[in-house]
């Protein structure tokens, strides 16, 4: 639930810098516009993937592994 809501979150912030950057015509508020909607739909994918790579790892710490 707070994945989607974040994802959401993060669209409606970069639709709305879009909008009052091409209003305005601003170009640094288009940038961020284009990072923020990027942003929106990679995050899922990266906590997904990290999520599932650290119940994955077989790290031990260092400590065990000099014995």
């Amino acid at each position: 639930m707070g994945m989607y809501v974040l994802e959401l979150g993060l669209l409606v912030v970069g639709a709305v810098l879009l909008v009052v950057g091409y209003r305005r015509n601003r170009r640094t508020m288009l940038v961020a516009a284009a990072l923020v909607l990027l942003v929106s739909g990679v995050v899922p994918d990266v906590v997904e993937g990290f999520a599932e790579g650290r119940a994955n790892a077989d790290a031990r710490p260092l400590a065990l592994l000099q014995h």
